[in-house]
């Protein structure tokens, strides 16, 4: 992404790839505040695709239908020897039309899409190029290749993730990590995973605000969670693959025993309801085991050197906030970064700002995830701890939202320059005072709980206490609230309730942070409707067409997935029949689908 900005801007952009493309990765669950700064990165720096990546939708006609849509959240609780109890099953959902539903990115498609795009904007790029040595000059820096080669740029980025060589040169990195979360992984891609909603009779299913199986789906228990990301959970879905991991906390399961399988086969095998999961899936690939996966960086930047947040740290998959994280630093450093090469200036405190949002986001998602894995030991825990993450989910994701329909409604660029603003640039609300402070409150009586001053339900009573007790989360939600397992849903009517009641309530932070536009809102879903409409019309008369003639006129049109690149394909004039020339079907079918309004962009 970062490569295809500053190629768009001009910037001579060498992007270097140890392997090639398309390759296996994890990281493939967006969440709405994720999916809204894709867009909005997409629009600042007018590169339209990225944006793309950010809506379900979009990406699998423009993109990949290998992809998975993700409408919510959903967790079910297990106790060791038990079935899950329906009752137990917590939910959040995710942004709708316009502006969602959220994706699984199948990452064999989208990276090698997005590597591409790159080179489309005018990056080189070199894949299968192993760097085995970096020198660091005054001016530049030199990086000599196994191949001989030496490439030489006034900056490196280094995207390199976990075994960043730039990290071991530099030791940049804290020899001991300073994240509370402390987890390995077992992971792979299987075949053959049931739907989440078999598991459950149809009368619990009817309780559920979306299908656990259009969701990204966690098993939770004392000790460790599993993630369950489909690919195949839409109707036009072409991949039947399943992303399937198991997090384990490492003060219960210190040491793997056996093969990864095996011990993945051994650890649900205590769990009914997950072992029904899983009874008729098998892997697809090799699996992968881990030691602990946290590290953590005091800096991310250095002389002629930026990293990107997974080269300097990470914490735990839970929640899918890695690629928040990762988008709000793109964004960070584009624009500090283009203003450095007009100006040919790369002084180390440019990109500072950039440095503490990130670790400030990584501090408090760490607060957030170990605090959920800690309160796994109950659900009574876990239902009350969780909201802390819905609520940092939930106003993190009304920021970025509100700045959008703003400039949706206004064509004002000032509203997308303001993403980079202090106020306004955190994860998981980590920029917000107030959600910092509850989720501190509550990892106090977690610790207590833990220490056995105080019972798991008591901390569970005054965490609930304590969200009751706040001014800036609407009561209808329901936060502080035992029962109510599924505290927001963002379909039209609903999410104009919670912006009038911010509108209203809101003090006026919370005001300007979770207020917009609502008719904007609503005008952008019915052109998302009109736009689907006229692609059904569309592929309607395209196969009418084919049934009854041989000829057609497609290769006069350009696909919408090219049209931010006429510069690719054969231009071709505007077609209008000739005097001779009676109308064929696909001049109807163009005159018809042009009568409807394109989405709003």
């Amino acid at each position: 992404m970062l490569a295809c900005i500053l190629a768009r801007h001009g910037v001579s952009t060498l992007l270097l790839e140890g392997a090639s493309h398309p390759r296996f990765t994890i990281g493939e669950s967006l969440i709405p505040e994720t999916g809204l700064r894709l867009r909005i990165v997409a629009e600042k720096y007018g590169v339209p695709e990225i944006g793309w990546i950010g809506t379900f939708h979009k990406l699998r006609r423009h993109v990949s239908s290998n992809c998975g849509v993700k409408r919510s959240f959903g967790f079910m609780y297990h106790r060791a020897g038990e079935e899950n109890r329906p009752e137990e099953i917590n939910q959040f959902g995710t942004l709708t039309p316009p502006v969602g539903p959220d994706s699984h990115l199948f990452r064999q498609d989208t990276d090698a899409y997005l590597a591409a795009l790159a080179v489309t904007y005018g990056a080189r790029f070199h894949s299968g190029t192993r760097i085995e040595d970096i020198d660091f000059g005054d001016d530049e820096v030199a990086l000599r290749a196994t191949s001989g080669e030496t490439y030489r740029a006034k900056l490196l980025i280094d995207a390199s993730g976990m075994r960043s060589m730039v990290s071991d040169q530099l030791g940049m990195r804290d020899e001991v990590p300073r994240f509370r979360t402390d987890t390995r992984a077992i992971y792979t891609h299987m075949m053959g995973v049931r739907s989440t909603d078999l598991l459950l009779d149809p009368k619990d299913r009817q309780k559920l605000i979306t299908p656990l199986g259009q969701s990204t789906m966690h098993h939770v228990f004392d000790g460790g969670w599993m993630w369950v990301i489909p690919f195949s959970n839409h109707r036009a879905a072409t991949n039947p693959l399943t992303s399937v991991g198991l997090m384990l906390d490492r003060r219960k399961h210190p040491e793997p025993h056996g093969t990864p399988e095996g011990e993945f086969r051994k650890i649900i095998s205590a769990y009914p309801t997950i072992a029904r999961h899983f009874a008729e899936a098998r892997a697809a690939r090799p699996w992968v085991r881990s030691g602990r996966i946290q590290y953590s960086s005091p800096h991310l930047t250095g002389h002629r050197l930026i990293q990107l947040p997974h080269a300097a740290a990470f914490i735990d998959p839970l929640y899918s906030s890695g690629m928040s994280v990762l988008i709000a630093a793109v964004d960070m450093i584009a624009e500090s970064l283009l203003k450095a090469v007009v100006e040919n200036d790369y002084a180390t405190e440019r990109f500072k700002p950039m440095e503490d949002v990130v670790n400030r986001g990584f501090d408090h998602y760490d607060t957030v995830v170990s605090g959920s894995i800690d309160s796994f030991a109950s659900y009574e825990t876990w239902n009350a701890w969780n909201r802390n993450w819905v609520m940092g989910s939930l106003l993190g994701t009304f920021g970025p939202l509100s700045l959008l329909m703003r400039y949706h409604k206004t064509k004002d660029r000032s509203h997308l320059e303001k993403t980079t603003e202090p106020s306004r640039m955190g994860v998981l609300g980590s920029h917000l005072p107030g959600v910092v402070e509850m989720a501190q409150a509550s990892r106090l009586h977690m610790d207590a709980a833990l220490a056995g001053e105080i019972t798991h339900q008591e901390a569970s009573e005054r965490i609930f206490a304590r969200f009751r007790a706040i001014d800036f989360l609407p009561t209808y939600m329901g936060f502080g609230d035992p029962e109510k397992t599924a505290t927001a849903t963002f379909t039209l009517l609903p999410g104009a309730r919670h912006v009038m009641w911010y509108r209203m309530h809101g003090d006026a932070l919370y005001r300007d942070n979770c207020v917009f536009p609502l008719l904007t809102y609503a005008r952008d879903g019915a052109a998302f409707v009109l736009d689907e409409t006229r692609d059904a019309y569309r592929r309607g008369f395209s196969a009418l067409r084919d049934v009854l003639f041989a000829r057609n006129g497609d290769w006069r049109h350009i696909a919408p997935a090219l049209a931010a690149h006429p510069e690719l394909v054969t231009p071709v004039q505007a077609h209008t029949p000739g005097p001779q020339e009676p109308p064929g079907l696909d001049d109807i079918e163009t005159s018809l689908t042009q009568a409807a309004p394109t989405e709003t962009r």
